[in-house]
């Protein structure tokens, strides 16, 4: 039979800018040879750029591009990468199998659904339909009794998923992060068997199943494995680093299946996902799990300066764990990483509101500054500050603070206290109480609202017949802790009333009604903290409306509504750059996170996550920390200790910044005639 050559040729200009567009180390990574490679790349090194170019080589030699599959973590790594691929390789990208595991899974998955027993035409649940179908399934399962201590059902998901994504038991998985639960262990697995059972008669998928189901599809069903290790020839895997159990289980099984050509790209200094389930083992290991496997390292810095790359590279050095680095900037030289001690919580957010203030009057945009934290809580007493001072700011690391129910909770108890006619806040404490809804909370404040006096009218034994038998003495509880409320003189100390608040039944509640109580609890401790700068109730709820914070209302103070500056946790803060950078609350006791470092490999992470801080600075970076920690306003004042990330490194490698108060001169303009010589006469 005789043969016939298709010749194809790459796209026009693409080994041109293989040439011009790389530097050594990136040319050499994106035209790995086949087989198993692992692309180690720095914080600013190019990583997006190497891939798309790696994806546009091998669609430039051949390799046709619907035998490509890339996996991404976000849809917006995923588009921007088409997006370039295109400018390489023109309309050959949209053929690319490019996405997030889980789109990839989705489209997969419709191809073989009745193999699994499910319809091609399955639906996806969303968060809350998973919540809806989940609570029925605790039903199902018996947990859906009246025990206080019975798990919720947003714990109950997040076990179920965490056992699924990292390839444990249920019983390992409770064990692991939900000690306090091991005794509903098994109704626990009752409920993901009566969860499962519910999903698939209803023909629906969560997002765990579109993984777990392409496992077993690809684990029960050989022809599937054949035919997709058949379909994709490379496999390229973006943030290896952040990969659980569950993903790289699938993509390793696929690329051993085929043509065994894989190539994992990250950063393992940057691995700090593990309470997702994220595995660092996935990246550190993968040479020994693919022996002969090439490693490529992309270590030069196009983001950070000099200064900022070299606290950076010694901050990381002190793990023992990880590959080497070498990492060196392209910059210009400039400014070292300042290191600034301040009293307090209260004084590090004056001093980081007036740099924002004066780095914007220097032309830097509002948007080209973030300031970083470990914990959420540890931004309120500055989005305080932020909020007297008219900064427009945004949150990545969670909802604005002052918005979140809990804190919004808080505030209701010092609205009624202030103003015992508010009947909105009235409303939202009555419906804390269980076997409390709308009419019967519509019912007790009419009662309150007729009366001359609420708060005497709360505890009259008319009030109380109006509540439901069965919510009468915790209604009984809820008076009280107003009385002990009110009983601080919450007019003039506001820190101590919101004390009194974590002193009374609502620690309770919290447990009961939101998941993460603990951080719940450390908001409500840090509100106290922010309050503690007030001497007045009326003042502190006064500016917390007025901001408009409360209904998600941005500050004003910038014409331009969309410079905003950016608060953040440093995990959302992860693959992020910005011109100046204020990284806060660097002490001991909270950066390093001090129930992290009680955990096997914890400190090196934690070091990690100071490292992925560090590197989100391209031209400026202060790293602060308060001598002195109140826990709660009122409560004890102790003193701190600088962060270990910062006194381990050479001090050469930052500039040590001392706090001078500048006070100015009140000066009292003369009236006319306050010059005349004349005194008055007794």
């Amino acid at each position: 039979m005789r043969k016939i050559t298709l010749k194809h040729k790459p796209p026009e200009g693409l080994a041109r800018q293989l040439a011009e567009d790389l530097n050594p180390s990136q040319r050499e990574a994106a035209a790995a040879p086949d087989g198993y490679n692992l692309i180690l790349a720095g914080p600013g090194s190019g990583k997006t750029r190497v891939i798309t170019y790696r994806v546009a080589w091998l669609i430039g030699r051949g390799v046709p591009a619907e035998s490509i599959l890339l996996v991404t973590f976000t849809r917006r790594a995923s588009r921007e990468m088409v997006g370039r691929l295109g400018g390489l390789v023109g309309n050959e990208a949209g053929r690319v199998w490019a996405g997030t595991f889980h789109h990839v899974g989705n489209r997969l998955l419709r191809r073989s659904a009745r193999e699994l027993g499910f319809e091609p035409n399955f639906t996806i649940l969303d968060g809350e339909d998973q919540t809806d179908l989940l609570r029925l399934a605790m039903d199902d399962g018996g947990l859906a009794s009246k025990n206080k201590l019975a798990p919720k059902p947003s714990q109950v998901q997040h076990l179920i998923s965490f056992a699924l994504n990292t390839r444990k038991s249920l019983e390992e998985a409770v064990a692991e992060t939900a000690g306090d639960l091991v005794e509903w262990t098994a109704e626990i697995q009752q409920v993901a068997e009566a969860y499962a059972a519910r999903k698939l008669a209803s023909n629906c998928m969560d997002y765990d199943d579109l993984l777990v189901l392409w496992l077993k599809l690809l684990n029960e069903h050989p022809a599937r494995l054949a035919e997709q290790g058949k379909m994709f020839r490379h496999i390229l895997v973006d943030e290896m680093q952040d990969t659980n159990a569950l993903q790289i289980e699938v993509v390793e099984k696929l690329a051993a299946a085929g043509a065994g050509n894989l190539t994992a790209v990250g950063d393992d200094a940057q691995s700090i996902y593990r309470f997702r389930g994220a595995d660092y083992d996935n990246i550190l290991k993968f040479p020994d799990r693919h022996p002969g496997s090439r490693i490529f390292r992309l270590d030069v810095n196009y983001r950070s300066t000099p200064q900022i790359v070299a606290l950076t590279q010694a901050s990381i050095a002190c793990n023992q764990t990880g590959f080497p680095k070498s990492l060196v900037s392209t910059r210009p030289d400039g400014l070292k990483p300042v290191v600034v001690a301040v009293a307090d919580v209260y004084e590090e957010a004056a001093l980081v509101c007036q740099e924002i203030l004066e780095t914007r009057d220097r032309g830097v945009p509002l948007s080209e500054m973030a300031v970083l934290y470990r914990n959420h809580y540890d931004s309120v007493v500055l989005q305080g500050e932020l909020l007297a001072r008219n900064i427009p700011y945004n949150v990545r690391s969670g909802i604005r603070f002052f918005e979140q129910a809990h804190v919004k909770d808080v505030l209701a108890f010092l609205r009624v206290v202030l103003n015992p006619r508010d009947e909105a806040s009235w409303r939202r404490l009555l419906l804390l109480l269980p076997g409390i809804g709308p009419a019967k909370a519509g019912a007790v404040y009419q009662k309150l609202a007729s009366s001359g006096d609420p708060f005497s009218a709360v505890a009259a034994a008319g009030t109380m017949a109006a509540v439901p038998p069965k919510s009468r003495g915790l209604f009984a509880a809820f008076v009280n802790d107003l009385n002990l409320i009110r009983a601080t003189d919450p007019e003039n100390r506001p820190a101590a009333a919101i004390q009194a608040v974590l002193a009374g039944g609502y620690p309770a509640t919290i447990r009961q009604r939101y998941d993460k109580p603990e951080n719940r609890l450390k908001d409500v401790e840090q509100f106290a903290v922010l309050a503690a700068k007030y001497e007045s109730l009326e003042r502190l709820v006064a500016d917390l409306m007025l901001a408009g914070d409360l209904y998600g209302v941005d500050a004003s103070g910038g014409e331009d509504p969309t410079d905003l500056l950016v608060l953040s946790s440093v995990h959302q803060a992860k693959g992020l750059e910005w011109s100046h950078v204020f990284v806060i609350r660097l002490v001991d006791d909270g950066f390093p996170n001090r129930r992290a470092v009680d955990e096997p490999g914890g400190e090196e992470e934690e070091r990690r996550i100071f490292y992925v801080a560090v590197s989100r600075a391209k031209n400026e970076l202060m790293l602060s920390y308060p001598s002195t920690i109140s826990r709660g306003g009122y409560g004890p004042t102790v003193f701190s200790t600088p962060s270990r990330f910062i006194t381990e490194v050479d001090p050469e490698l930052y500039e040590r910044a001392e706090l001078e108060h500048d006070f100015e001169v009140l000066e009292i303009e003369a009236k006319p005639g306050d010059g005349d010589d004349e005194r008055p006469t007794k």
